[in-house]
Protein backbone atom coordinates (compact mmCIF):
# COMPACT_ATOMS: atom_id res chain seq x y z
CA UNK A 1 0.00 0.00 0.00
CA UNK A 2 1.36 3.46 -0.86
CA UNK A 3 2.58 5.58 1.72
CA UNK A 4 -0.44 7.85 2.87
CA UNK A 5 -2.90 5.96 1.46
CA UNK A 6 -5.43 4.21 3.13
CA UNK A 7 -6.86 0.73 2.12
CA UNK A 8 -10.80 0.50 1.96
CA UNK A 9 -12.43 -2.35 3.84
CA UNK A 10 -13.93 -5.00 1.39
CA UNK A 11 -17.04 -7.11 1.87
CA UNK A 12 -14.97 -10.12 3.03
CA UNK A 13 -15.42 -12.29 5.29
CA UNK A 14 -13.30 -13.12 7.46
CA UNK A 15 -12.67 -10.48 10.45
CA UNK A 16 -11.07 -7.75 9.70
CA UNK A 17 -8.89 -6.16 12.39
CA UNK A 18 -10.08 -2.80 13.90
CA UNK A 19 -8.03 0.75 12.28
CA UNK A 20 -6.79 2.96 14.44
CA UNK A 21 -6.80 5.61 12.40
CA UNK A 22 -3.72 8.32 12.90
CA UNK A 23 -3.61 11.59 11.20
CA UNK A 24 -0.49 13.99 12.46
CA UNK A 25 -0.10 17.39 11.88
CA UNK A 26 3.53 17.02 10.74
CA UNK A 27 4.35 14.99 8.01
CA UNK A 28 7.38 13.69 9.13
CA UNK A 29 8.61 13.24 13.34
CA UNK A 30 4.83 12.13 14.47
CA UNK A 31 4.17 9.99 11.10
CA UNK A 32 7.84 8.07 11.81
CA UNK A 33 7.11 7.76 15.38
CA UNK A 34 3.91 5.89 14.77
CA UNK A 35 4.24 4.06 12.18
CA UNK A 36 6.79 1.94 14.37
CA UNK A 37 3.60 0.74 15.81
CA UNK A 38 1.99 -1.02 12.71
CA UNK A 39 4.45 -3.34 12.96
CA UNK A 40 4.32 -4.10 16.65
CA UNK A 41 0.62 -4.75 16.76
CA UNK A 42 -1.19 -7.99 15.91
CA UNK A 43 -4.88 -7.17 17.08
CA UNK A 44 -5.06 -3.74 15.26
CA UNK A 45 -4.76 -2.05 11.77
CA UNK A 46 -2.63 0.66 12.44
CA UNK A 47 -2.41 3.54 9.69
CA UNK A 48 -0.89 6.48 9.85
CA UNK A 49 -1.78 9.99 7.49
CA UNK A 50 0.94 13.09 7.83
CA UNK A 51 -0.08 16.11 7.09
CA UNK A 52 1.38 19.59 6.13
CA UNK A 53 0.21 22.93 8.19
CA UNK A 54 0.81 26.17 5.80
CA UNK A 55 3.33 28.63 7.65
CA UNK A 56 4.30 25.76 10.05
CA UNK A 57 0.98 26.92 12.05
CA UNK A 58 -1.35 24.16 13.48
CA UNK A 59 -4.65 24.56 11.73
CA UNK A 60 -6.88 22.08 13.71
CA UNK A 61 -10.08 22.19 11.55
CA UNK A 62 -7.95 20.92 8.42
CA UNK A 63 -6.55 18.04 10.38
CA UNK A 64 -9.89 17.41 11.53
CA UNK A 65 -11.42 17.81 7.64
CA UNK A 66 -8.46 15.72 6.99
CA UNK A 67 -9.58 12.93 9.16
CA UNK A 68 -12.94 12.92 8.06
CA UNK A 69 -12.01 11.83 3.95
CA UNK A 70 -9.49 8.81 5.44
CA UNK A 71 -12.40 7.82 7.30
CA UNK A 72 -14.99 8.32 4.88
CA UNK A 73 -12.32 6.89 1.73
CA UNK A 74 -11.92 3.94 3.77
CA UNK A 75 -15.38 3.09 5.15
CA UNK A 76 -14.19 3.12 9.07
CA UNK A 77 -17.05 3.09 11.95
CA UNK A 78 -16.68 2.92 15.51
CA UNK A 79 -19.54 0.08 15.00
CA UNK A 80 -16.33 -2.12 13.40
CA UNK A 81 -14.16 -0.75 16.33
CA UNK A 82 -12.24 1.65 14.69
CA UNK A 83 -11.05 4.67 16.14
CA UNK A 84 -9.86 8.11 14.75
CA UNK A 85 -6.78 10.04 16.77
CA UNK A 86 -5.87 13.26 15.67
CA UNK A 87 -2.22 14.18 17.21
CA UNK A 88 -1.30 18.41 16.89
CA UNK A 89 0.48 20.80 19.04
CA UNK A 90 -0.27 23.45 20.87
CA UNK A 91 2.14 25.61 19.03
CA UNK A 92 1.67 29.21 19.92
CA UNK A 93 2.39 31.86 17.21
CA UNK A 94 3.47 35.02 19.86
CA UNK A 95 3.70 37.18 16.99
CA UNK A 96 0.39 37.42 17.37
CA UNK A 97 -2.22 39.66 19.51
CA UNK A 98 -3.17 37.87 22.61
CA UNK A 99 -1.71 34.62 21.18
CA UNK A 100 -2.28 32.19 24.11
CA UNK A 101 -5.74 33.07 24.35
CA UNK A 102 -6.92 33.06 20.90
CA UNK A 103 -5.20 29.85 20.48
CA UNK A 104 -7.14 28.57 23.58
CA UNK A 105 -10.05 29.14 21.70
CA UNK A 106 -9.26 27.68 18.23
CA UNK A 107 -7.97 24.54 20.32
CA UNK A 108 -11.57 24.87 22.54
CA UNK A 109 -13.50 24.81 19.15
CA UNK A 110 -11.91 21.97 17.49
CA UNK A 111 -11.71 19.40 20.25
CA UNK A 112 -15.73 20.19 20.13
CA UNK A 113 -16.08 19.35 16.80
CA UNK A 114 -13.62 16.95 16.86
CA UNK A 115 -15.83 15.14 18.98
CA UNK A 116 -18.65 15.34 17.52
CA UNK A 117 -17.78 13.58 14.44
CA UNK A 118 -16.41 10.71 16.82
CA UNK A 119 -12.77 11.81 16.73
CA UNK A 120 -10.22 12.09 19.75
CA UNK A 121 -8.08 14.96 19.66
CA UNK A 122 -4.89 14.79 21.62
CA UNK A 123 -2.64 18.11 22.05
CA UNK A 124 1.47 18.29 22.86
CA UNK A 125 2.40 21.52 24.25
CA UNK A 126 4.25 23.15 23.21
CA UNK A 127 5.04 20.47 20.54
CA UNK A 128 5.65 16.34 19.96
CA UNK A 129 9.28 16.34 21.13
CA UNK A 130 7.83 16.77 24.24
CA UNK A 131 6.63 13.29 24.69
CA UNK A 132 10.13 12.53 23.53
CA UNK A 133 11.48 14.79 26.64
CA UNK A 134 9.13 12.66 29.06
CA UNK A 135 11.23 9.47 28.34
CA UNK A 136 14.03 11.17 30.36
CA UNK A 137 12.79 13.44 32.76
CA UNK A 138 9.89 15.13 34.22
CA UNK A 139 9.40 18.78 34.47
CA UNK A 140 6.87 21.74 34.77
CA UNK A 141 8.26 24.79 33.34
CA UNK A 142 7.04 26.35 30.81
CA UNK A 143 8.09 25.84 27.50
CA UNK A 144 7.54 28.77 24.86
CA UNK A 145 8.40 26.60 21.60
CA UNK A 146 10.18 23.54 20.36
CA UNK A 147 13.50 25.28 20.71
CA UNK A 148 12.84 25.36 24.05
CA UNK A 149 12.12 21.90 23.94
CA UNK A 150 14.93 20.50 21.87
CA UNK A 151 17.40 22.83 24.23
CA UNK A 152 16.28 20.11 26.80
CA UNK A 153 16.34 17.47 24.60
CA UNK A 154 19.70 17.29 23.16
CA UNK A 155 20.97 16.49 26.58
CA UNK A 156 19.61 13.12 26.62
CA UNK A 157 20.08 12.46 22.59
CA UNK A 158 22.60 14.30 21.34
CA UNK A 159 22.39 16.85 17.95
CA UNK A 160 18.40 15.60 17.93
CA UNK A 161 17.01 17.51 14.98
CA UNK A 162 13.14 17.16 13.60
CA UNK A 163 11.75 14.13 11.90
CA UNK A 164 14.92 12.23 13.37
CA UNK A 165 14.14 8.54 13.86
CA UNK A 166 14.86 7.79 17.82
CA UNK A 167 12.25 5.44 18.09
CA UNK A 168 14.76 2.59 19.16
CA UNK A 169 16.23 5.51 21.72
CA UNK A 170 13.20 5.88 23.02
CA UNK A 171 11.34 2.69 23.72
CA UNK A 172 12.44 1.37 26.58
CA UNK A 173 11.39 4.18 28.22
CA UNK A 174 7.72 4.22 26.97
CA UNK A 175 6.00 2.98 30.51
CA UNK A 176 8.21 6.50 32.09
CA UNK A 177 6.92 8.36 29.90
CA UNK A 178 3.38 7.19 30.10
CA UNK A 179 3.97 7.80 33.98
CA UNK A 180 5.43 11.62 33.59
CA UNK A 181 2.45 12.47 31.37
CA UNK A 182 -0.43 11.96 33.80
CA UNK A 183 2.10 13.21 36.54
CA UNK A 184 1.85 16.18 34.14
CA UNK A 185 -1.89 16.20 33.83
CA UNK A 186 -2.03 15.72 37.52
CA UNK A 187 -0.07 18.73 38.14
CA UNK A 188 -2.20 20.87 36.31
CA UNK A 189 -4.78 19.64 37.79
CA UNK A 190 -4.09 20.55 41.43
CA UNK A 191 -3.47 23.89 39.93
CA UNK A 192 -6.88 24.70 39.19
CA UNK A 193 -7.35 23.48 35.53
CA UNK A 194 -9.87 21.08 33.88
CA UNK A 195 -9.48 18.32 31.32
CA UNK A 196 -9.31 18.04 28.59
CA UNK A 197 -6.18 21.10 29.03
CA UNK A 198 -6.08 23.74 26.94
CA UNK A 199 -3.17 26.02 25.82
CA UNK A 200 -3.07 28.01 28.85
CA UNK A 201 -1.50 24.74 30.75
CA UNK A 202 2.17 24.13 29.79
CA UNK A 203 3.52 21.78 29.30
CA UNK A 204 1.79 19.32 28.81
CA UNK A 205 1.04 16.12 26.12
CA UNK A 206 -1.76 13.65 25.95
CA UNK A 207 0.27 11.30 23.79
CA UNK A 208 -0.46 8.31 26.34
CA UNK A 209 -3.61 8.36 26.05
CA UNK A 210 -2.76 7.17 22.22
CA UNK A 211 -0.23 4.73 23.10
CA UNK A 212 -2.40 2.84 25.72
CA UNK A 213 -4.73 2.75 22.83
CA UNK A 214 -1.66 1.44 20.41
CA UNK A 215 -0.29 -1.03 23.33
CA UNK A 216 -3.47 -2.61 25.41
Amino acid sequence: MARGSIEKRGSRKRKVKPVVLIVTEGAKTEPGYFNHFRTRQKNIDVRVVGSRTSAGETDYNSLIRKAKEYRDKSDLSSENGDTIWIVADGDVNYNNPNPIEKKDIALTHARKLAKQKGMEMIISNPCFELWYLLHFRYTTGFLKDYEAVRKLLVEHIPNYEKADDVFLTLENNLGEAGQRARKLEEYHLRNGRVLPLGITANPFTEVHHLIETLVS
